[in-house]
């Protein structure tokens, strides 16, 4: 064991800077390097913005080569837990098959600049492995600490994003659902990116919503009251944001969360209850926002009057379109018909790209095309006119097409080796300790993840999770 100081506030300083840099691009980085003839350097005029996105997207590196460092000087690679040498083995072979995918269909769309760029989630997730490798080693290090560092920038992005969503709801003067909300509408980044998706929003709330029912039951009853207004709040984004898996992940939870309370029948009758609130709450925050355009455009109406230039038909097409509000995202299209709509309804057009990926794959099997090489195989035509692209949206497809068989099984073989943590939700209504339900029941929806997104195999909010619940129940 280590007993450093010093190297216990590296732990956690770079642990906050790994969150921190989330959602950042590795261009912010590597733009010093502009490509003229190879590489000149170009660091003249940065603003604000693009210093704050050049520190967090160079903070991995430096995360990286501070980590090794230490790892090496303590020869800390010597009895690790054997799932982080396979989620260190995954990154390698992501290093291996992006190298040479330098001459694939991938090197048709990428400048030197750009190929350098796809190492960067690759860094990054091995930045964190070292930092939970070295906190492991720590004398006196305390888990927790990293978990909770967790839970304030998540709860940050969650309150923060969501804020910007709803008050573009009623800013904009939108007929739609909130799912429909432009997503290149200019309120739509922050630092000059883009923001989370309401879709992968709610998938993070879910996991403060579990945070927060099991992290507050030792508190004192007084708080109570507290605790379901914020779990009421957090439901009714869940329901405002309207992510098919979100919705199915929180109504699963709701049925563990019964297990937690000593009357079963008492417990399923205040879930009920706080689910009715919710959903109330949810359509309440829908349809209040009718009431706002209405009161908005009528303001407009008495100032159009005042300036002499009101327009009778102008105030007839609002008074119809108020009428037009939705409340619920659109799950059918009456363009697709048979397995087509099936694919649009149930899995948000991912079949497709599920479907595609094959052709690809089978090209090269063994070595595949590199970390995020989906966005571009996948998305060819998209590209060619600077349209939305999608990810392969399946972490299991992501490891196949990015490194190839061999990423695959190990994948698959990681969550063989941490199968007995998803196994504990068979004995969940025994279980006493709030971290290790905590733990089961987020490991278990990160799993159900991988199905539907790119997960753990991308750094961010999954894979730094993940790595928090692993180490949680290891807290010395």
């Amino acid at each position: 064991m280590i007993n450093n100081k010093l190297i216990n506030f590296f732990v956690i300083f770079s642990f906050i800077g790994l969150w921190s840099s989330i959602g950042s691009d590795p261009y912010n980085f590597l733009f010093i390097f502009e490509k003229k003839n190879n590489f000149d350097l170009n660091i003249s005029n940065i603003n604000l913005k693009e210093l704050i996105n050049f520190l967090r997207a160079a903070f991995p590196l430096f995360c990286l080569l501070s980590s090794l460092l230490i790892i090496l000087k303590y020869k800390l690679f010597k009895n690790q837990k054997k799932f982080i040498y396979i989620l260190l083995i995954i990154q390698i072979i992501q290093i291996v098959s992006t190298f040479f995918s330098k001459d694939t269909i991938v090197s048709n769309y990428e400048d030197s600049i750009d190929h350098i760029g796809r190492y960067h989630w690759i860094i990054s997730s091995i930045a964190l492995i070292f930092i939970f490798m070295i906190s492991a080693k720590l004398n006196n290090f305390q888990m927790r600490t990293l978990f909770y560092v967790s839970i304030f920038f998540l709860a940050l992005m969650i309150v923060w994003f969501s804020a910007v969503f709803l008050i573009d709801f009623y800013r904009l003067n939108s007929t739609t659902s909130i799912y429909h909300l432009d997503i290149s509408r200019e309120s739509a980044y922050f630092l000059n990116h883009e923001m989370p998706r309401v879709t992968g929003l709610s998938r993070s709330i879910v996991f403060l919503y579990i945070i927060i029912f099991y992290i507050t039951q030792n508190l004192d009853k007084f708080y109570t009251f507290f605790k379901y207004l914020l779990l009421s709040i957090l439901g009714a984004l869940i329901f405002l944001f309207q992510s098919k898996f979100a919705v199915i992940t929180f109504l699963i939870a709701n049925l563990f969360f019964i297990f937690n309370f000593k009357k079963k029948i008492e417990g399923a009758i205040i879930i009920s209850f706080l689910i009715i609130i919710q959903i109330t709450l949810f359509y309440s925050i829908s349809n209040s926002r009718i009431i706002y355009n209405n009161i908005n455009s009528k303001d407009i109406v008495v100032n159009d009057q005042k300036d002499n230039v009101f327009n009778e038909q102008k105030d007839i097409e609002k008074s119809e379109s108020s009428k037009k509000h939705k409340h619920i995202r659109d799950f059918t299209d009456f363009s697709k018909t048979g397995l087509e709509l099936f694919n649009h309804m149930i899995f948000s057009g991912r079949l497709s790209l599920w479907i595609k990926s094959f052709n690809y794959i089978y090209q090269r099997p063994f070595i595949g095309y590199g970390s995020m090489s989906d966005r571009i195989i996948l998305n060819k035509k998209q590209l060619k006119y600077n349209q939305m692209i999608n990810p392969i949206s399946n972490a299991f497809l992501y490891a196949f097409i990015s490194g190839g068989v061999f990423s695959l099984i190990f994948f698959i073989y990681f969550w063989i080796n941490i199968r007995m943590t998803i196994f504990n939700i068979f004995k969940f209504h025994m279980t006493e300790s709030n971290e290790n339900k905590i733990t089961t029941l987020l490991v278990l929806i990160i799993l159900f993840r991988c199905l539907i997104e790119n997960s753990i195999m991308l750094f961010g909010v999954d894979f730094l999770f993940l790595l928090n619940c692993m180490y949680l129940k290891t807290n010395k």
